[in-house]
């Protein structure tokens, strides 16, 4: 991962599908490096950190709509051992101050970070008030009827043959190979 120069808004998460919760924290994230002069850095990792039945989207997928939903940056680390083993405090400290340079964060309110998603909203509060960075802590995102917008549910969606309610989730059309998973249902 290349190391940012320029003070950054860092918007922290996997970002598979890039559905609509995560486009309201990189629109918090937009607003804040407008307001400060700062770039936005969407920071994701080249792989889920945990299992997951399948992706909604490949890594390049992700870089395309993370730029084009505002990040001026994607930062993806390789989750390898080391940052599997990796505890919140060192990833918060080398990766998100030292290599993304952030200058404030931006992260959904259940975000989980660290070893084993060990550390959540309130350990990085604590780590960005220490540190003197900002800290945005977006709400989740719901539709009309309730249902809270997430990867979890959008996988449920199609794997149920909903292609309409995944595509309102995300906030675009399936891709064919998505398409094709709930036609199989």
């Amino acid at each position: 991962m290349d190391e940012l120069n320029a003070p950054s808004v860092v918007c922290l998460g996997f970002f598979d599908g890039v559905h609509k919760g995560h486009l309201s924290l990189l629109r918090a994230a937009a607003d804040i490096a407008r307001d400060k002069g700062l770039i936005v850095c969407a920071h994701t990792f080249d792989r889920a950190p945990g299992e997951k039945d399948f992706a909604l989207t490949t890594l390049s997928e992700r870089e395309t709509l993370l730029k084009a939903a505002g990040a001026d940056r994607v930062a993806v680390s390789a989750f390898n051992e080391d940052m599997r083993r990796m505890s919140g405090d060192v990833f918060f400290r080398g990766i998100v101050l030292g290599s993304l340079n952030a200058s404030h964060v931006v992260c959904g309110d259940d975000h989980r970070f660290g070893y084993r998603g060990g550390w959540g909203v309130k350990e990085l509060e604590t780590l960005c008030r220490e540190a003197g960075v900002g800290l945005t802590v977006c709400p989740p995102v719901a539709l009309l009827d309730g249902t809270r917008v997430s990867s979890t549910a959008i996988r449920k969606a199609i794997l149920a043959g909903d292609a309409a309610l995944a595509e309102e989730m995300l906030g675009r059309p399936l891709s064919p190979k998505l398409r094709e998973l709930t036609n199989k249902k």
